[in-house]
């Protein structure tokens, strides 16, 4: 089951800026995970999840696009996850010109922690869209300690999906959930990240973010997803 914490991977820094944005970061209610070498920060995120990553720029040769790859290759298990690359203010543009637009970002390494801990805070409401929203109805089993619940999605992307329930877990709430696309079940952890506003949208239910998938289960996903959205647009 994946944790309750939000978690931001971080690389590239030394020990006493790493101790300055930590003690931001833990009152926004984040663990920071510190790793000193930004290729086995890279290697981390092909391996496990995480809401953000904040590294030190410039980085050794190559490391940076380590990193850039984990969060915007469909076939990691962060795709989506924000970056944020602090820079020394003379390689501040070069930074930006690295990230792009969207949701990461390039901040100066000087930067009051407090500025770092709003960016995230925004970069992880908004990251993770991967795919437009498709309004398909698949059986989902969520597995918690006590109990086993059925349900049937709304719409779903690569990112998570909608569900509609009478009584949804509340925001926050993790659970495993085993996934019925035709021919195949999708494994692996989500969290809820919202409730429906009850009158006000079309469907009385909770929104769920994906927080890890078993195997090959995200490609699988996103896979299923682009056949069923080539299906449905006109010829």
């Amino acid at each position: 089951m994946a944790s309750d914490t939000t978690k931001v991977l971080t690389t590239g820094l030394d020990e006493d800026r790493v101790g300055g944005f930590a003690d931001a970061l833990e009152r926004l209610g984040y663990a920071m995970v510190f790793e000193e070498d930004p290729f086995v920060a890279g290697e981390r995120l092909q391996n496990g999840f995480f809401d953000a990553v904040v590294a030190g720029y410039p980085l050794e040769e190559g490391a940076v696009g380590g990193l850039i790859r984990a969060v915007k290759s469909r076939e990691s298990q962060n795709f989506g996850a924000g970056l944020v690359l602090l820079a020394r203010p003379d390689r501040l543009r070069a930074a930006a010109s690295l990230v792009g637009r969207g949701v990461h970002k390039a901040l100066s390494i000087d930067e009051d922690p407090t500025v770092l801990g709003i960016v995230l805070q925004r970069m992880i409401e908004v990251s993770r869209p991967m795919l437009e929203r498709l309004p398909l109805r698949l059986d989902v089993t969520a597995r918690f300690d006590d109990r086993v619940e059925g349900w049937v999605t709304e719409n779903i992307s690569g990112s998570g999906m909608l569900i509609g329930a009478e009584n949804p877990p509340s925001v926050g709430t993790r659970f495993a959930f085993d996934l019925q696309i035709p021919g195949d079940i999708i494994q692996g952890d989500a969290r809820v990240v919202r409730s429906t506003l009850q009158g006000r949208e079309l469907v009385d239910g909770f929104g769920v973010r994906f927080s890890r998938f078993k195997s090959d289960g995200q490609r699988r996903l996103l896979d299923y997803l682009r056949d069923a959205r080539d299906e449905a647009e006109p010829s």
